[in-house]
């Protein structure tokens, strides 16, 4: 409160003292705007505590294989992460590794599998060690760069697929590369020019150029000195600088990175990345979607994991204004999400943030696929960040091969939240679509699928969907596919299909909000100002998305939601930068006192009325 003002009469800068009733008015208005601001800091305070926190990715992100050296690949609007695949029996305690593993998301906390897009069966020539992967898309096809044969000679193959989730065939009967020994983690990357590198190698780091067919070389390989270099290369470009992060050894591996003015180096050590962590190994992956940065790495974190039973996380980050890569940390939370997901769409359910006990196979339901399976009692499917709108009615759920005795209870936010309804599964023997009734569920929480009955496998689970008084006509990007589904709507049938292929309308972004451009959600903007909170929309109420043909959407974008009062911007999930209205609640509305709260009702008042809004638009 101002105690002395300018005299109208005296030279600027001179001040008076108030007069006795001035003084008195002015302790007045002070009272009563201690008085207003502290019932709308209340409101304020409220409000906030009312508004879910953000979903954040639960690391490892997949539980129902071992998985280690992730690659991640943006594609048509979708990050797809290809990874090896440790076996659930280690053999001669080495690392048993016959396959290649596919997963994908539109949000970055809740993952589809697509299954095994390439193995060891892929390559006449393969014999053992399907180590680290790297999959790159060019020419309208898809180029998969592998490892084979540790034990008896490693060499670098490639598969390629008209399909981001395979089949992969060789198409060249042999190696596409070998210098000496130590012919492993091959990372490929197409610069500006069109020119493509591949680097690779343990110990001594390589590379050589490839064609524009991108399964033949040019040139000889050549040796590159970069001091601490062990293994796991990742290589890629940001804006004009050249990226190489690497496993060094440091007890157990650590990942560290060097930078280059040119492709081919010479490369700068810049630092670590991550420290060394639970097991001996360890291998980045590095991509930016949806406006974030995004880095891929394993440890050993889930039940009975170890040196040979690793699994693949993920934490988000920021680069410095030089370029650097800031030092990060292990966690179990992993990534705030960029979108929401529709669960008035069929959903895979393969489509999982976390779960318990739970297997995935090939389906053998129409449209084929991955279904879940090895599902007991007690065992669960989390899948984060579901937009209920007004609520639900029905639930549906395709089943297969249910026991007497099979049941999904439907939860909100825990294994014990509140209870939508049990769905009895029970006696389904062929492929069959349950209905039952639901109540509740409005506005956005993590839904849980727990699974309750007798002893034994209780079901398969292909996908589920659930109806309600307000069905979102779009979205983007739903799970779906699996193995021999369909990118880019080739080659899925029926409903597996890789839906999220289409680009739907993205709307228009807030103040300092982003656009993906993509599947109709928006990455999360930075907020906006303290009146206008959560303004950084992801489009309209519901984003116009177009499905992919082969499958059908399941994430939709929101103009804030309940980010009003968590200023995320996009779709009230996305994380607030320094200036967004996330970090000024509280604070705001305890120290800037009654504009802080009144701009921030304010915003709720906007944020209600642009969802009226669209809303009657729709109708």
């Amino acid at each position: 409160m101002i105690w002395w003002r300018r005299s109208s009469s005296s030279q600027p800068g001179a001040c008076r003292q108030p007069s006795a009733p001035e003084r008195i008015n002015v302790r007045l208005n002070r009272t009563r705007y201690r008085s207003t601001r502290a019932a709308l800091s209340s409101l304020a305070l409220a409000i906030v505590a009312a508004s879910p926190s953000p979903a954040r990715a639960d690391n490892p992100i997949v539980q129902t294989n071992y998985t280690a050296d992730p690659a991640p690949m943006v594609h048509e609007g979708r990050l797809y992460l290809y990874t090896s695949h440790d076996d659930d029996v280690t053999v001669k305690d080495f690392y048993t590794m016959n396959d290649w593993r596919l997963y994908s998301t539109t949000d970055m906390v809740n993952w589809t599998d697509h299954g095994s897009p390439a193995g060891l069966k892929t390559f006449s020539w393969g014999t053992d060690s399907a180590w680290a992967p790297q999959g790159v898309p060019r020419n309208g096809k898809f180029y998969l760069y592998v490892p084979l044969n540790n034990n008896t000679g490693a060499k670098i193959g490639v598969g390629v697929s008209n399909n981001v989730a395979g089949p992969f065939m060789d198409p060249l009967g042999k190696a596409l590369a070998q210098n000496g020994s130590s012919n492993i983690d091959p990372t490929v990357f197409v610069d500006d020019d069109g020119q493509a590198y591949m680097y690779w190698g343990n110990g001594t780091l390589r590379y050589v150029k490839l064609n524009s067919d991108m399964t033949s070389t040019s040139g000889s390989v050549t040796n590159v000195t970069l001091s601490g270099f062990t293994e796991g290369p990742w290589f890629y470009k940001r804006g004009s600088l050249y990226y190489m992060v690497y496993a060094a050894t440091s007890g157990t591996e650590k990942i560290s990175y060097a930078t280059s003015n040119a492709p081919t180096g010479p490369w700068t050590v810049r630092g670590d990345v991550m420290g060394s962590g639970s097991t001996f190994t360890n291998h980045p992956g590095v991509v930016d979607y949806k406006g974030h940065s995004y880095f891929f790495y394993h440890n050993s974190a889930l039940p009975g994991g170890n040196n040979y039973k690793r699994s693949v996380c993920v934490e988000e980050f920021t680069y410095g204004a030089d370029g650097s890569i800031p030092k990060l940390t292990m966690s179990t939370k992993g990534p705030v999400a960029v979108a929401a997901l529709n669960p008035f769409v069929q959903v895979e359910a393969e489509t999982i943030a976390f779960s318990s006990g739970l297997k995935t196979e090939v389906c053998s339901d129409t449209g084929a696929g991955i279904n879940v399976t090895s599902i007991g009692n007690g065992d669960y499917i989390k899948v984060k960040d579901v937009d209920f709108a007004d609520g639900v009615t029905s639930f549906d759920a395709r089943v297969s091969s249910a026991a007497s005795n099979a049941k999904i209870e439907l939860h909100l936010d825990s294994q014990t939240g509140t209870l939508l309804g049990t769905c009895d599964v029970s006696g389904a023997s062929s492929w069959t679509t349950k209905t039952c009734t639901v109540s509740g569920g409005s506005g956005k929480h993590d839904l849980f699928l727990k699974f309750v009955g007798g002893s034994g496998d209780l079901f398969k689970f292909n996908w589920w969907r659930f109806t309600g008084p307000t069905m979102p006509s779009g979205g983007g990007g739903g799970g779906g596919g699996g193995s021999g589904g369909g990118a880019s709507g080739n080659a899925g049938s029926g409903s597996a299909g890789l839906a999220g292929s289409g680009h739907g309308s993205s709307g228009s972004p807030g103040a300092a909000g982003m656009s993906s451009g993509s599947a109709g959600a928006l990455s999360a903007g930075t907020g906006g100002t303290t009146g206008s909170a959560g303004a950084s929309s992801g489009g309209s109420a519901v984003s116009t998305a177009g499905a992919s043909s082969g499958g059908s959407p399941s994430v939709v974008g929101h103009a804030g939601s309940t980010s009003a009062s968590s200023g995320a911007g996009g779709n009230g999930s996305g994380s607030a930068d320094p200036g967004s209205c996330a970090s000024r609640t509280g604070a705001g509305a305890s120290k800037s006192g009654l504009a802080a709260a009144l701009g921030l009702i304010a915003s709720v008042l906007v944020l209600r009325r642009r969802r009226s809004r669209t809303a009657t638009s729709e109708n």
